[in-house]
């Protein structure tokens, strides 16, 4: 029998239980165009963040490719740019259920990341993507901290409309200026974790690829990882080292912050660089051979697989044309009169540059005293963006003991060097204080994009916090 003092409360929890629903039926994605039949949920809309709530932040979630999703963690997923799209990128083009193809159709993809998780794709900040504000003061500047603590209320408002997944385990993971997004959401969530009357989010850990992170070692790496595999001259090396302030420039091998590491980069990306691809030097270039001939032509000669994203490769960018659709923004519940781009020129010209050359060392320190399960992961092969040098020299910086020392990995699966079972996949190195790093071989700057099937195997094993299988030959008949 109730009492009259449970039962208002009771009867307020039900009204937020049928609210929670509603929203959910609201923002569940039917008859996506071109869809394959799938056997999971999807969900897509805005959850809305700010003082005012007048920031609408886009997202897309894929529930798990399972009997019983709800029993599998839940992943939040942030690309980054800073200012480019997680549905665009992440889950059209890299680690989502689905990639675009040239008719303009969906085709599933085999090696989704909602094999092992449910996985939501965040656009973030505002006017990333579909998502936008209604103040055009929110347009006006973009930081760190504020992208963070904007991410963190859309965290706790999605919990609120899904809160059957408040009990399983929680995961951050992002990758490229997610090296900054990331660990600074997950700085947010532990911190208010601690706080009375704060939402408390049952988070284990966070995952970042090819993790821009410090100004100054990630662009020694660039350089170093240039010069390495032959792609500038000792001159143009030296030219490098001399005149740009590592700690205080842009990615190397873009127009910089100062004169003198410019005029020092002119050849470096007007010449040495000029005909390939930096997110995946062994990768097909628009620049060559390809500038002379139409897409058409491209698809017609059956040329390599290589990510659809403009700002990778332009040539083959189905993605746009795609998410533009009229029906497909009503699938997904987006104002049809917002044009959805890869990367917003307008987040990454208002960011405050001190931000993005600041140094994220001091905050991994500070969760590597969480227990909270981290792991890096890297190319090591291909990308020249954010290239394993760099990212080895400044886990080099956190001063913690090497627990499994560096071996190759091997994903599961038939020893067959044409499907890539029982080929290395990778490197590893464990750490003291549930710190991983992982490479992913034959991978260019948006890893699952490369390598689907070696990506998912990392992520299976960051989830389940097993190490990659070493790498063994295979037994003599």
């Amino acid at each position: 029998m109730f009492n009259i003092v449970t039962l208002p409360v009771m009867i307020v929890f039900v009204l937020m239980f049928l609210e929670s629903i509603q929203g959910i039926l609201e923002h569940a994605v039917k008859d996506l165009p071109g869809q394959p039949p799938v056997n999971f949920s999807q969900y897509a809309g805005y959850i809305d963040v700010g003082e005012t709530k007048s920031k609408h932040l886009f997202y897309w979630f894929v529930e798990a490719d399972n009997k019983s999703p709800s029993s599998l963690p839940i992943a939040f997923w942030f690309n980054g740019g800073p200012g480019c799209s997680s549905v665009g990128d992440g889950l059209l083009t890299e680690l989502g259920p689905f990639r675009v193809s040239y008719s303009g159709n969906l085709t599933f993809n085999e090696h989704s990341w909602n094999k092992e998780a449910n996985v939501v794709f965040v656009e973030s900040p505002v006017a990333v993507g579909f998502s936008y504000s209604n103040k055009k003061s929110d347009y006006a500047a973009f930081s760190d901290a504020q992208t963070a603590t904007d991410a963190y209320s859309f965290l706790v408002n999605w919990f609120t409309s899904y809160p059957e997944y408040l009990k399983n385990d929680m995961y951050i993971i992002g990758e490229s200026y997610g090296g900054h997004y990331v660990p600074q959401l997950v700085q947010q969530v532990v911190k208010h974790n601690k706080s009375p009357g704060a939402q408390f989010l049952n988070l284990k850990g966070f995952a970042v690829g090819n993790a821009w992170t410090d100004a100054y070692f990630d662009n020694k790496g660039s350089i170093d990882y240039f010069h390495s595999h032959s792609l500038i001259s000792d001159e143009t090396y030296k030219s490098l080292i001399d005149n740009c302030d590592l700690g205080h420039e842009f990615p190397i091998d873009v127009p910089n912050t100062s004169a003198k590491c410019n005029n020092a980069t002119l050849v470096l990306y007007n010449m040495d660089l000029s005909g390939l691809n930096v997110y995946n030097i062994y990768g097909p270039s628009c620049n060559l051979p390809y500038n002379n001939v139409s897409t058409q032509e491209i698809m017609n000669q059956k040329t390599p697989s290589f990510p659809a994203s403009a700002a990778i490769d332009p040539c083959l960018d189905y993605v746009t044309p795609y998410l533009n659709k009229a029906d497909v923004k009503r699938a997904l519940h987006v104002s049809p009169d917002i044009e959805w781009t890869e990367c917003s020129n307008t987040v990454f010209n208002k960011y405050a540059v001190s931000d993005i050359l600041s140094s994220m060392l001091p905050v991994y320190r500070e969760l590597l005293q969480t227990g909270l399960r981290i792991m890096v992961y890297s190319s090591g092969d291909f990308d020249g963006r954010v290239p394993t040098t760099g990212t080895r020299a400044w886990i080099s910086q956190l001063g913690i003991q090497v627990k499994k020392p560096w071996y190759p990995w091997v994903h599961g699966g038939p020893r067959e060097s044409n499907t890539g079972g029982g080929q290395v996949s990778g490197y590893a190195q464990v750490y003291e204080k549930n710190f991983t790093f992982s490479t992913v071989r034959a991978a260019g700057h948006l890893v699952p994009a490369d390598q689907p099937k070696r990506a998912l195997a990392l992520f299976h094993s960051f989830l389940t916090g097993k190490p990659l299988e070493p790498f063994e030959y295979p037994a003599r008949p």
